[in-house]
């Protein structure tokens, strides 16, 4: 990935009209991010080889090769399923041989109180304004939180509007019907931390569901040791913690209290800024300082 980040360029992001919809070329810090996901190499091999193939097959006839270029990435929060959809763009772009463009659309932003007018507007930027934006470059549409645009019909509360949501479901489904149709060069990979809230029709478009779990072990033991040399760029010092045999006893209490990758990332953070000493002086850090912070989040979790 070294020769990838070099290619591409730093990368700037533009929002649509309305703000619903952001805009991006593939950029370094895609492909950094693509590279800070840990522990995940075989869900990071699945989706890159499922997006090239729905690029390929674009003009072939999706109702005999079954491929609406959809993917659904579900598990827990933290677990970095929204950075696979995002930074998949960087690696994708070295196998296309140009770059992809990126397109978030946060479900949650197109969510409206008004009778009717949520449907009017999925199906407006879903046949709209993503095309608009796609053209006709390789493009990556993120629908993060999919949840909230398709829920299950048959499972709907009389406490919500029942008549609303079915009708937000099925605009959505029929939308990216067409978007599959009409976009050859557009690939939707959706995220979402409850899986049994996306509707079984969109579920069974999805030419891929992939589960992203919890960290192992290991996975945390990687985490760690990255974030620690990422520390080391300023603070030399925890560049030598980084590569202490004691870190594997960290990551082991550390998965024993269930921490998410994110979690996991952000505890060298939460050990410094937990002692006013190590936040004056982050060098000072130890691995029995994290170690005995992980015994103590182990304990209390």
């Amino acid at each position: 990935m070294g020769d990838l980040i070099d290619a591409l360029p730093v990368g700037q992001r533009t929002l649509s009209g309305d703000g619903i919809l952001q805009s991006e070329m593939a950029s370094r810090r895609h492909a950094v991010a693509w590279n800070n996901l840990l522990g995940v190499n075989a869900v990071k091999d699945r989706l890159l080889a499922w997006a090239l193939l729905a690029l390929r097959v674009g003009s072939l006839d999706r109702t005999a090769t079954a491929v609406s270029r959809l993917a659904l990435i579900e598990g827990p929060p933290g677990t970095g399923k929204t950075t696979l959809a995002r930074s998949l763009a960087a690696p994708l772009s070295r196998l296309v041989g140009s770059p992809v463009q990126v397109i978030s659309f946060a479900a949650h932003e197109a969510m409206s109180g008004e009778h009717g007018r949520t449907q009017r507007e999925v199906h407006r930027i879903l046949t709209e304004a993503v095309p608009g934006l796609a053209g006709a470059e390789p493009t990556v549409l993120v629908l993060d939180e999919v949840e909230a645009l398709a829920m299950p019909r048959g499972k709907v509360s009389l406490e919500a509007n029942p008549v609303d949501v079915h009708r937000t479901t099925d605009a959505a489904i029929t939308a990216l019907d067409h978007l599959a149709d009409e976009c050859p060069d557009v690939v939707t990979v959706m995220t979402t931390n409850f899986p049994d809230l996306v509707d079984s029709a969109l579920r069974s478009r999805s030419d891929i569901a992939i589960t992203v779990p919890l960290p192992t072990r290991e996975a945390i033991e990687a985490i760690l040791r990255s974030t620690l040399m990422a520390w080391g760029e300023e603070f030399r010092d925890l560049k030598a913690v980084a590569e202490d045999p004691s870190v594997a006893g960290v990551a082991n209490e550390l998965a024993t209290a269930g921490l998410d990758a994110r979690q996991s990332r952000k505890f060298v953070l939460d050990v410094l800024s937990a002692d006013i000493a190590l936040a004056s002086a982050p060098g000072q850090l130890t691995a029995g300082h994290l170690l005995q912070a992980a015994e103590i989040r182990r304990d209390t979790r």
